[in-house]
């Protein structure tokens, strides 16, 4: 009995003691922070011209839609919705929560296949009082067949994110939108917020402007390897690879993030990211007209360690997690509640706030004179 009394205490000690490393590292960690607040001198975005509304039009309506109950949680109903439409099938993951409200968040999916960082994500907001959809993408674009198409690809993308917002108009009378979109996702979520007007409400992290540039600089070995099979497939070298890309490709936030409203704009980048090179962070955040902004210190990937995406333990633990605190949500969340006007705090977001107060006079001063 003494002995089990021991050994209770000792895991007690163990377990205290690692959730204190963690906690330290934590904070360590988030002193590697800044932000930067929106441009003072910000008119508002530019009016779109009607051109881009032809050119990513869609018909007044859509075809039959069915819905179908996959979960059903304390906090939200999980629900897959199909809508037939003239760019495809469209699916949606929808987030649904109890209680009646105005808005939703879309959770731009990161690439094609499972919606797994998506998901954490859409839980999350959903657990915190939004409802969340994530609209699949399919892989299409990955694959160097079809680079010919990549344009008409984009574009599609575009028309069925806009088919996504009529749906939860009509259907349930949603009149608040917003985005959450990291990496790739960022990126659509700006063309998508720069083309429709209704998606006001943007968190775009780890994205970027200027597709081919990006595509060019990127150290990510999936894309080396997709540019090196289009060569081999054409016959053709890098660099005719690349002009051609740029004649074609008119779907890339460069063309539109000058309509995002960037008072309503919240951005997070990683300092040190090469795979979403940092320069094409800093790009995106100038033609929206220099929104708030976190610089995280840390790449593409290490990023994440500002969340509790990476688990330590099964679900259903959360508190074991490899960085205990969920930064990136918090910051987002507040995000929300204070653009869409909910009424709700974010009181967990005060000791970031003031953890981070001396870092970001620090990179405020350093931006300055640099």
């Amino acid at each position: 009995m003494i002995k089990r009394v021991f050994q209770l205490k000792s895991a007690a000690s163990a377990r205290l003691i690692f959730r204190c490393a963690l906690t330290i590292l934590s904070i360590i960690v988030l002193c590697g922070c800044y932000s930067l607040p929106l441009n003072p001198t910000y008119k508002g975005p530019q009016p779109r011209p009607p051109e881009m509304e032809i050119y990513y039009n869609r018909s007044p309506t859509f075809g039959d839609f069915q819905e179908q109950v996959l979960r059903e949680d304390d906090d939200y109903q999980l629900k897959r919705i199909t809508i037939q439409s003239d760019a495809g099938d469209i699916v949606i993951d929808y987030f649904k929560r109890p209680e009646r409200s105005d808005s939703v968040v879309l959770v731009f999916p990161v690439l094609g296949g499972k919606p797994v960082i998506e998901n954490y994500f859409a839980d999350y907001f959903a657990r915190y009082g939004f409802d969340t959809a994530i609209v699949h993408r399919d892989n299409d674009f990955k694959d160097p067949s079809k680079i010919d198409q990549i344009e008409e690809l984009f574009r599609s993308n575009v028309i069925r994110d806009r088919y996504a917002l009529d749906f939860f108009e009509k259907h349930y009378q949603k009149r608040k939108f917003g985005s959450f979109g990291i990496s790739r996702g960022a990126i659509n979520a700006s063309i998508t917020a720069g083309i429709d007007d209704r998606l006001k409400h943007n968190v775009l992290v780890l994205g970027g402007s200027d597709l081919v540039k990006m595509f060019e600089k990127s150290n990510q070995k999936r894309i080396k390897k997709y540019v090196n099979s289009v060569m081999a497939q054409k016959n053709i070298t890098k660099a005719q690879f690349f002009a051609s890309l740029q004649k074609s490709i008119k779907t890339d936030p460069k063309n539109f993030a000058r309509y995002i409203d960037a008072r309503n704009t919240l951005m997070i980048l990683g300092v040190f990211d090469r795979t979403v090179p940092f320069k094409y962070g800093e790009l995106l955040r100038e033609q929206i007209g220099d929104p708030k902004t976190i610089y995280l210190m840390a790449d593409h990937y290490l990023s994440l360690l500002y969340t509790q995406f990476f688990k330590l333990m099964p679900p259903g633990q959360k508190e074991f997690c490899l960085f205990p605190f969920d930064y990136v949500e918090t910051e987002a969340l507040a995000f929300y509640r204070s653009s869409m006007e909910t009424r709700e705090r974010t009181f967990k977001l005060v000791p970031y706030k003031l953890i981070g107060l001396p870092f970001d006079l620090i990179g405020r001063a350093l931006r300055q004179i640099f």
